[in-house]
């Protein structure tokens, strides 16, 4: 079966660590790709096809692995925009993974710039149901300040709760080290874990969003200035000069 990534933001550089299983060797070039598990319990699906057709009717595993696949160009098109909408889709029937997953694009700005808050929004429902990865997440997302104010008491106690929940990750214990000298804050995110804990569905992540997208507003229209004609296309003005009258006639002869 296709490994579906279940990824950590680390708390140095944010960049996401993979958990992932080893790779089958690769098929012959001729061969139609395979996604058979050798453990049992395998997925309906047998070839790319099947897994489609599976995803076309709302299969939510189906879904999970065809946005996989469409993320990263793994034997269909590579297509973020599609990936993210099975990514929905498969959230909706029932696999909060799903919701991880869409918090991973928007984090990353896959689709267009980083959106923290739509990450943040979506980590928060899958944390709320428990994918561990969102709440580490989380957690790193506000000990490192990336997108939201930095904030180690709450980052901390997120951090508790994923490594609690079995999170292959030592984050929890470099914030530890990091805050080692403010045991009252070491505290205070051991006492907001054990809230999260015991309200995780209804909990609400204490976080202010830094850098707010601001939608782009297209520019008033400016009216064309006309540019002043060359001097050589000008017409040199006409200038009437008033004729002065004509002195009288005095005839011969006359004085």
């Amino acid at each position: 079966m296709h490994p579906t990534p279940r990824l950590l933001l680390s708390l140095l550089c944010l960049g996401f660590v993979p958990v992932l299983a080893a790779k089958k060797a690769a098929e012959p070039a001729d061969a139609p790709p395979q996604l058979i598990s050798t453990h049992g319990g395998g997925p309906k699906w047998k070839s790319i096809p099947e897994l489609i057709a599976f995803a076309a009717k709302g299969d939510a595993k189906a879904c999970l692995e065809l946005g996989d696949r469409s993320l990263e160009g793994d034997g269909v098109p590579r297509d973020v925009t599609k990936a993210a909408a099975l990514y929905e889709q498969a959230a909706k029937a029932g696999a909060a993974d799903g919701w991880f997953r869409l918090g991973k694009i928007y984090h990353d700005g896959l689709l267009d710039v980083p959106d923290y808050g739509k990450a943040l929004d979506y980590f928060t429902t899958a944390a709320k149901a428990g994918v561990v990865e969102a709440q580490h997440n989380i957690g790193a997302m506000l000990v490192s300040a990336r997108g939201v104010k930095r904030d180690y008491i709450e980052g901390l106690a997120w951090l508790i709760v994923a490594k609690q929940a079995g999170a292959p990750s030592d984050a929890e214990t470099q914030v530890r080290a990091r805050v080692s000298r403010r045991p009252a804050d070491i505290a205070a995110a051991e006492a907001r874990a054990a809230d999260i804990v015991a309200d995780l569905s209804n909990v609400v992540v204490h976080a202010t969003l830094l850098n707010k997208l601001v939608p782009l507003v297209a520019p008033p229209a400016v009216k064309p200035v006309l540019a002043a004609p060359k001097p050589e296309q000008v017409a040199p003005p006409k200038v009437v000069v008033p004729l002065s009258p004509a002195p009288p006639v005095i005839p011969a002869g006359k004085p």
